[in-house]
């Protein structure tokens, strides 16, 4: 028998045995390929799934900022607060990137000895919406109020203030108006860089 007969029998056999190397290597190029696809596709979905979820959290942080604001409003007490350097201030003072005023039904669960009239703000630090309170209703020098951020990443806030005529103004108490009445709607708008630009009209209880 010829040597090269011999050599090509011997491959023959070896290939009959099992896959070639070549075999092999296409297959695990194969599968490499398969599976960086698979994992570009699941970190794509983890991904969005993530984005979704922050998503939906921003947007309840968004929802509960406003309601608790409505609750602000809904409980407004149609009482004058003295402001720190001794001048006495409306029941509601409203500008356009802040609104101060005094609320009841302010809780008291461990009964402390405190008023249940409560002055708060809402207003526009950097880029947060803010609630502000002060522990006593009539501000002295010394009285700090306490912030609660509310909603983060927030580009503008404005208030505007409906009379009881129906016009709209960006100021209360209006230049002309009286001093001690209060709006009968405020419209609120926050833009909000995840969300855009968001308005609601609020109602005040009569």
């Amino acid at each position: 028998m010829k040597p090269g007969s011999r050599r090509r029998k011997v491959v023959q056999r070896l290939s009959g045995q099992g896959y070639t190397l070549v075999e092999v290597l296409i297959a695990v190029v194969v599968f490499a390929v398969l599976a960086a696809s698979a994992y570009t596709a699941l970190n794509g979905l983890a991904r969005a799934a993530l984005e979704q979820r922050e998503r939906s959290q921003s947007l309840a942080s968004l929802q509960l900022a406003i309601a608790r604001l409505d609750a602000d409003l809904r409980q407004i007490a149609s009482r004058p607060a003295r402001q720190s350097d001794g001048s006495l201030a409306p029941a509601l003072l409203g500008e356009r990137q802040r609104l101060t005023a005094t609320r009841a039904g302010w809780a008291n669960p461990v009964e402390l000895r405190r008023s249940q009239l409560q002055r708060f703000a809402w207003t526009l630090e950097q880029d947060r919406l803010v609630r502000l309170s002060w522990p006593v209703t009539d501000i002295v020098a010394a009285t700090q109020p306490m912030p609660d951020p509310a909603l983060g990443q927030v580009r503008d806030l404005s208030f505007r203030y409906r009379d009881a005529s129906g016009r709209w103004h960006e100021q209360w108490p209006p230049a002309q108006g009286q001093q001690s009445a209060l709006p009968v709607a405020i419209e609120v708008s926050v833009d909000s860089r995840e969300h855009g630009q968001i308005r609601r009209l609020l109602v005040l209880a009569r």
